[in-house]
């Protein structure tokens, strides 16, 4: 509708013109008036400038109309903006009503956690009384550890001299045991050879006196058939006799043998036992002082263990809580020097070889040999600086098993020195 209104437009233009150049009146080339040549003059300036103005007048009107095209064009894509903004504005307009709905919500929550702020602040209130509780429990246990441990250090004290006396009563005993040993081991020859002695020497005599019978008298001749059969009889059982002694005694001096060598296996053992004892006292006492340190077992044995780490899950002491007893590794909370100790019990007359190790690299090794005498313990301590982080274990080298009791007799301890 509006093209053909501007196209009307333009066609009534050049006629307004037209009208308006010719002063509304038909003109021809036989126009004829007074002036003559004069007017003819005039009208041709007139038409010439008519021409000049159609001529100008088509340029205005393709000029228009390339204009009309471009603002079609820019109204076509003038709609398709508004379209767009339309949508855009809805689109908005959700949001905005998305936004009213969650800011309602944000506002009954902002209400909901003003009280549940009311409820919690008695709630830190009740939980700071909680903790200052919690710390004076904590120094009154401390306080009362370490009584304990000073109780401890001066029972083991005690326990200790008592330990000490007792392996003095067995050395001596033993050194008494050997000497023993010893001369029985002298008599033995000594006693065979006057034992044989004297049976000899009876022996004669009744052979001379038999002999001299016999020279003597013939009534005696069966007498003495008799008599060296009764003779007989009692060399029989004299031999006997002479034998079983001698195999009681034999007997006697073995078991007297074994009894000692039991002795010294079981001073040795207990010599054993009292060093890893004195170790475990130093490592207790270390542990008490110290903020970082301990001492952990195996409460069930083993004849087939041959593994990789040997796991301790029973906690005798965890003081910083540097040991894991679900992997078996001590991490070091922080840098410093460290002592390390394992003991380690072998099953009945088995061998095994355990080795202390620090970040995978072995340094040293411990190993409870199998022999005659049961349950054999090996024993080692190192001492390694570790910064934090680093790890230290216990893995097996080689050998199988380990022996134990309820109270851990295969253990692993560590703690920082000062």
């Amino acid at each position: 509708m509006m093209s053909y209104i501007i196209l009307g437009f333009l066609c009534v233009i050049p006629s307004i013109c037209l009208s308006v150049l010719t002063d509304g009146e038909t003109q021809n080339d036989t126009l004829r008036d007074e002036s003559g040549d004069s007017k003819t003059d005039v009208f041709r300036q007139l038409l010439n400038q008519e021409t000049l103005i159609r001529m100008s007048l088509v340029k205005n009107v393709h000029s228009l109309m390339k204009d009309m095209v471009e603002m079609k064009e820019s109204m076509s894509t003038s709609n398709k903006r508004l379209n767009d903004a339309e949508k855009e504005i809805s689109s908005l307009k959700n949001e905005v009503h998305l936004l009213k709905t969650e800011n309602r919500k944000l506002k009954e929550q902002a209400v909901k956690f003003q009280e549940q702020f009311k409820t919690t602040d008695s709630r830190f209130d009740e939980i700071e009384g909680n903790f200052t509780k919690v710390s004076f429990s904590r120094a009154k246990y401390e306080r009362h550890l370490n009584k304990k441990i000073e109780d401890f250090e001066k029972n083991m004290s005690t326990i200790l001299n008592d330990i000490k006396i007792e392996v003095r009563y067995l050395s001596v005993t033993l050194l008494d045991l050997n000497k023993h040993t010893m001369e029985i081991n002298e008599s033995i020859p000594i006693l065979i050879e006057s034992k044989f002695t004297e049976y000899s020497t009876i022996v004669s005599k009744s052979v001379s006196d038999i002999n001299n019978k016999l020279i003597t008298s013939k009534d005696y001749q069966e007498q003495l058939v008799y008599n060296l059969s009764t003779l007989g009889n009692d060399q029989s059982g004299l031999m006997k006799i002479i034998s079983d002694h001698m195999n009681s005694t034999i007997m006697s001096i073995k078991a007297d043998v074994e009894q000692s060598q039991k002795s010294q296996l079981k001073l040795s053992a207990a010599v054993s036992s009292l060093e890893v004892f004195r170790m475990n006292m130093s490592l207790l006492n270390n542990c008490g002082a110290k903020s970082i340190g301990f001492t952990v077992g195996v409460t069930s044995s083993s004849s087939t263990w041959s593994g990789d780490i040997l796991v301790f899950p029973h906690l005798v002491t965890n003081h910083g809580n540097g040991y894991n007893p679900s992997t078996g590794k001590f991490t070091a909370p922080k840098d410093g020097t460290y002592v390390f100790f394992v003991a380690v019990n072998s099953y009945g007359s088995q061998t095994v070889y355990l080795n202390i190790v620090h970040n995978g690299l072995n340094v040293v090794q411990s190993m409870a040999y199998g022999s005659s005498a049961s349950h054999q313990t090996g024993t080692n301590m190192a001492l390694i600086h570790l910064d934090k982080g680093d790890s230290v274990w216990i893995s097996h080298s080689s050998g199988t098993g380990y022996y134990t009791t309820s109270v851990p007799i295969t253990t692993f301890s560590g703690f920082l020195l000062a």
